[in-house]
């Protein structure tokens, strides 16, 4: 099942588009009445509970597998355990199933506002809705679908998947001349994907994917920092976090980590001259970036594998491949832990290093540290007396200041029991 979770302002759009249709088919809800007026009613009525919630309307869809329709009985209660898992257990809904698509699936609308004026969170709400309906999948024998996070490749938006569906009926009627075309997401994708091989430079890569009608463009500040990178395809562009996953990422990371060395001196001229920012102000030229590209150490951080000329001193490219494997082959969580690794065991060497003197053999220890435990009671005594000492010595607050009228002569007195 794929779920999705919005939030509205309006009750009473979202009612007529679930209820209005002709296939419409109410499958269960706590509100009374049987019209779509009825339901808009009390549903709008729960405004009045919390007038501080500005999205009180919720929308989820549910869509199951072609082919795929449980008994009406297992609906109801994939509805009511949709609605548990994301905290809608008192709150007012309907829910009803749609049929006008090749897939079967069921809309559900309710209020986020509960009975007692409480608004549901909608913290990660996407998320917790794909647990949720991950749960339903196994417990009802339904087709399992992978979460968002665990797919290599994002999918097209609804708007996409839309006019594919019409661009393939009317090449199907004969009112178009070719079938649907792909989706820009998916072009880039493909393209990313037949481009890259492992051992490229940057350079090569970013070349490759002009020649196959995909621009790439790098985020750089003014100061030379490097923020990320964004493809575009037929005037979509595209985010590289938004596009593949694990090890199918098209970040600046996750390139390198499918094999694309990335150095600053020999990729700075192929960066600098796809440059984009953000900024109002003018945009530098490529070549005064270049050296800036070079030279700012926050660029550093982005080199993740080594650089060709690292791998072919320690050993040739064959290293690198290896590197590549192992580290692809890897979940994000475990290269999180490699890299932690690596980096505390490079502290550690810095520090035992740069010590000054050798630690004291092993053999000697226990004799200082009994001769350290008979002196301290006599080095504690010795340390008490000497303060006492040099505090007799100490002159006084009292007589440093002047005596006006004998108010300060008490103070004497009382300083002078003391001692």
């Amino acid at each position: 099942m794929i779920g999705k979770i919005k939030k509205g302002k309006s009750f009473a759009g979202l009612t007529q588009y679930i209820l209005d249709k002709e296939e419409a088919e109410l499958l269960c809800t706590n509100l009374a009445g049987e019209s779509p007026q009825d339901f808009y009613k009390q549903l709008e009525a729960t405004r009045q509970l919390n007038p501080r919630v500005q999205s009180p309307v919720s929308h989820i869809s549910i869509s199951f597998a072609p082919g795929e329709r449980p008994n009406k009985e297992h609906l109801e209660q994939i509805v009511e355990a949709t609605l548990e898992g994301m905290g809608f257990e008192r709150n007012l809904y309907f829910a009803a199933a749609h049929n006008d698509r090749d897939h079967f699936h069921l809309h559900i609308a309710a209020s986020r506002i509960k009975s007692d004026g409480e608004c549901v969170s909608d913290w990660y709400d996407f998320r917790r809705l794909e647990k949720t309906l991950r749960k339903l999948e196994s417990q009802f024998s339904l087709t399992p679908v992978p979460c968002s996070w665990e797919a290599n490749h994002s999918a097209p938006s609804t708007g996409q998947k839309r006019r594919m569906m019409r661009e393939q009926q009317e090449f199907e009627q004969g009112l178009r001349d070719r079938p649907a075309d792909k989706s820009a997401l998916e072009k880039i994708q493909a393209a990313v994907d037949a481009t890259i091989h492992r051992g490229m430079t940057m350079t090569q890569f970013l070349d490759h994917l002009d020649a196959a009608g995909v621009e790439a463009k790098v985020k750089v500040t003014r100061e030379g920092v490097i923020q990320g990178i964004s493809y575009s395809a037929d005037g979509v562009a595209f985010q590289g976090g938004k596009l593949g996953r694990n090890e199918f990422g098209c970040t600046l990371q996750g390139l390198q980590l499918r094999g694309v060395t990335f150095d600053l001196t020999r990729d700075a001229g192929a960066i600098a001259t796809r440059a984009t920012s953000n900024s109002q102000k003018k945009t530098r030229t490529a070549s005064s970036l270049i050296p800036l590209i070079q030279n700012h150490p926050k660029n550093l951080s982005l080199i993740q594998l080594p650089s060709m000329s690292e791998t072919s001193e320690s050993g040739g490219s064959e290293n690198a491949d290896e590197i590549g494997e192992s580290i692809s082959s890897k979940s994000s969580t475990d290269r999180k832990h490699t890299y932690r690794d690596s980096s505390n065991a490079i502290a550690t060497e810095r520090v035992t290093t740069g010590l000054a003197t050798p630690p004291a053999p092993a053999s000697n220890l226990g004799s200082d540290i009994e001769t350290i435990q008979q002196q301290l009671p006599e080095n504690i005594l010795h340390a008490k007396q000497a303060s006492n000492d040099s505090l007799k010595h100490l002159p006084h607050k009292a007589d440093d200041r002047k005596t006006q009228d004998g108010r300060n002569q008490p103070k004497l007195k009382k300083q002078a029991l003391l001692d």
